[in-house]
């Protein structure tokens, strides 16, 4: 058993990177990128204005949808589980979603601008405001 113990620390040091360039990838594709994006960006309006509410039936639709375009692209349910349950990835997510409503007028330091923002998501229809209500 000893013996192969080299072979094994080197298949987990390759088997390392790999699993980042494969999260390059997802990274660089921008319906999927955008789309968790646009999901997190729902979600921390509805998790901070309280006269906002999130669509649960249309957020696992949309999910789903995201889930299956990354299935077709070629990357199966345990690498997807992988890169969005990822604690960096997660925060890289929440990170850009932040930057994102902080120019918009939204942040810890002005709360009522997620309601702001989430009211103006939901009149244009857009994306995010279909996840919302």
């Amino acid at each position: 058993m000893l013996r192969f113990l080299p072979m094994i620390a080197l298949a987990l040091l390759v088997a390392q990177p790999l699993r980042a360039d494969q999260w390059d990838a997802l990274r660089a594709d921008p319906v999927i990128s955008e789309g968790l994006i646009r999901f997190a960006i729902a979600r921390h309006i509805h998790n901070r204005c309280d006269d906002i509410s999130a669509r649960r039936l249309r957020a696992i639709t949309y999910i789903s949808s995201l889930v299956s375009l990354a299935e077709d692209r070629g990357y199966s349910r345990s690498e997807i589980r992988a890169y969005v349950d990822d604690e960096a990835e997660q925060d890289r997510v929440r990170a850009l979603a932040d930057e994102r409503l902080a120019a918009r007028g939204a942040s810890p330091e002005q709360m009522g601008g997620y309601c702001t923002v989430g009211r103006e998501e939901i009149a244009a229809g857009s994306e995010i405001g279909r996840l919302l209500r």
